[in-house]
């Protein structure tokens, strides 16, 4: 064995130089280069794990310096594979997403699926069997043919393995059986392994030790014709695992020694604490439970080194029996107690519930989409069937039929349409100029009237610098309501955000010469609705008789707040002050200032199919805090 041993070491250090020749005797840049760095990588992978990294990192770099999307996926699943050997799962991961995005990028559905597949082991690996089911689930939703059936094949045995860890026998069982099917069916020899290695730890793990046997040695002759190494290894460790379960203890230890030197030489670091284990077990019943403790604490330090939660899970249970036979039960306890941690975290109550939901779901989606499908065959029987017999008519006189309704109603269309355009250009036409002539027309006058007075020169100095003071002012609101105008007819402004930021503007621009402050609340983030004329110049009509309410009536008011929410289809506007309360008796008392434009803005505001309320803000004690309206138009659909 141990010359067979040799040559095959020889045969593959020879491998490796002939290819490593071959990358040397082409330096050229290109993609032959990529392509002969990852099979050296793959011949270094089978003599000692480690010794590939450099290689894959470096056609890595140069597919990504070359820009060749479909090898910089596949050498990213390369790499990854390599840190999934090595138990490295951070970087494992991070390259997956990264190559299941370059697949993608290139509609590659057999490289995405095979992305999820290492997703699945990673996770099934950490223990994480929610999340492997998940990502073997959204593999198997892809498409079921061509080279993605193969793949879809590896994540069925992915699922049954995952099953078989959670104790659901019936389901690993089922996903094995129908990826050996169709493994040989498709003459799957890769695939064919690992569905009977799988098959083999459900018997195991139903301590069906002879059909189990069977399976890992089945599974071990497909992988030796193959040349997979790292598989042959695995059933090595299955195999001598099960003869130290039927009490075959001299076998055991017989594959269990080489299995151990073999993982440990190849770098396998998920083999290595197998291997121990199962040598501590044979140790332990042979009545040696020193070397037993000793493999046992071997086997705990490379699970926590590989992460490996199941053989972390064995050592402990070796470990406490091995102690407890040495009569030191303190140690017994606590290996028992670190068994227990273990098996919480690989079948905890939610991870069993979670994994219940998936599968599921997917039988669900499954007969969905079997039945959406046959609905679509039916539906297109039905629209096959209709189209016969509409073409054994006269199909011209139909034809032309159709033609000119078809134009005659397109006709009435663009009429109606038209019409409408010019009833709301009209009505639109006939707002601005009720408001140019309620609003300009008003601060025209006052100016014409403050000119004339000025002209007279009847008042004193100060009288004459209030005059013109005041001619300043009513200047300056007559260029602000044209510029409202402008603003109102200008298409650029027909979002909300517009809106938003002009209603901004103009509280600064009436507020903030009163000394009032200001607070401005508005939703982070904006969505994109393009508002119809009629409605955003309502609502800023609205705003602006509301402000104009605060800095023209409202008394002893400090601050004026405006918030704008969206609920729903819905824009909300509260514009509020903290003015105090005049007395009952006076004119601008509690009823004068809700008086104030109040028919103006509920009728605008029923113009645009919403509503408006006015009234007193209440403070927490029931006290008048301040005045407040409300304002609530539907918007259109973004």
């Amino acid at each position: 064995m141990a010359a067979a041993r040799a040559t095959h070491g020889q045969a593959q250090q020879h491998r490796i130089d002939s290819v490593r020749g071959l990358v040397r005797a082409h330096p050229q840049l290109d993609s032959v280069r990529i392509v002969l760095l990852t099979h050296l990588a793959s011949e270094l992978k089978l003599q000692n794990v480690q010794s590939a990294r450099p290689v894959l990192e470096a056609a890595v770099q140069l597919s990504r310096q070359l820009a060749i999307g479909d090898l910089l996926a596949e050498c990213l699943l390369d790499l990854a594979d390599y840190h999934i050997t090595l138990a490295e799962y951070g970087p494992a991961v991070r390259r997956l997403r990264e190559s299941r995005q370059e697949f993608a990028r290139m509609h590659d559905q057999g490289g995405e699926v095979r992305c999820l597949g290492r997703l699945a082991l990673v996770a099934d690996q950490r223990g994480q069997y929610a999340s492997s089911l998940a990502y073997c689930l959204q593999g198997l939703a892809l498409s079921d043919s061509g080279d993605v059936r193969r793949f879809n094949t590896t994540l069925k045995i992915q699922a049954g393995g995952t099953f078989n860890k959670l104790g659901d026998y019936a389901h690993a069982r089922s996903y094995l059986l129908d990826a050996l099917q169709v493994a040989r069916k498709y003459d799957y020899p890769d695939r064919i392994n690992l569905a009977l290695a799988g098959l083999g730890d459900v018997c195991r793990s139903q301590k069906q030790w002879e059909a189990a046997r069977l399976y890992y040695t089945q599974s071990r002759a497909v992988s030796q014709r193959l040349g997979n190494a790292p598989e042959v290894l695995a059933m090595q460790v299955n195999l001598a695992e099960v003869s130290e379960r039927q009490g075959k203890l001299q076998e055991a230890f017989a594959l269990g020694y080489p299995a151990l030197r073999q993982s440990v030489a190849a770098g396998q670091r998920l083999a290595i604490p197998r291997a121990l284990g199962v040598l501590a077990r044979a140790f332990l019943r042979v009545g040696q439970p020193d070397s037993a403790i000793r493999y046992g604490q071997r086997s705990l330090r490379a699970s926590q080194q590989a992460r490996f939660n199941e053989g972390g899970r064995a050592a402990n249970d070796v470990l406490a029996l091995a102690y407890a036979a040495r009569q030191d039960f303190a140690r017994a306890y606590e290996a028992s107690i670190g068994r227990k941690l273990y098996n919480d975290s690989l079948l905890s109550e939610a991870t069993t519930r979670s994994t219940a939901a998936l599968q599921l779901n997917f039988e669900l989606g499954q007969t969905q989409a079997k039945i959406k499908l046959l609905t679509q065959q039916a539906r297109l029987q039905n629209q096959q069937r209709e189209l016969d017999k509409l073409r054994q008519e006269n199909q011209l006189i139909g034809m032309a039929g159709l033609t000119v309704v078809a134009m005659g109603f397109a006709v009435y269309l663009f009429w109606r349409f038209r019409r409408r355009q010019s009833a709301r250009e009209t009505a639109l036409r006939e707002s601005l100029a009720a408001d140019l002539r309620n609003d300009v027309g008003a601060l025209l006058r006052q100016i014409s009237l403050q000119s004339n007075l000025l002209q007279e020169g009847l008042a004193d100095a100060a009288g004459q610098r209030l005059q013109i003071s005041r001619l300043s002012d009513a200047s300056r609101t007559a260029v602000r309501q044209l510029n409202d105008v402008v603003w109102s007819l200008d298409a650029k402004n027909d979002y909300l955000a517009d809106l938003l930021t002009r209603m901004r503007d103009y509280a600064h621009e009436v507020l903030d010469p009163k000394g009032i402050e200001f607070a401005y609340e508005v939703p982070e983030v904006i969505p994109i609705y393009r508002l119809p004329a009629r409605l955003r110049r309502n609502l800023y009509l609205i705003y602006k008789e509301s402000l104009q309410n605060i800095a023209q009536h409202a008394q002893h008011v400090s601050r004026a707040t405006v918030r704008v929410r969206l609920e729903g289809p819905q824009l909300i506007v509260d514009i509020m002050d903290n003015g105090q309360p005049a007395p009952a008796f006076s004119p601008l008392g509690p009823a004068g200032r809700g008086g104030n434009g109040r028919a103006s803005i509920e009728l605008r505001a029923t113009a645009m199919g919403g509503a408006a309320s006015t009234g007193p803000v209440l403070a927490a004690n029931g006290t008048v805090a301040g005045f407040g309206v409300r304002v609530a138009v539907p918007l259109p659909s973004a």
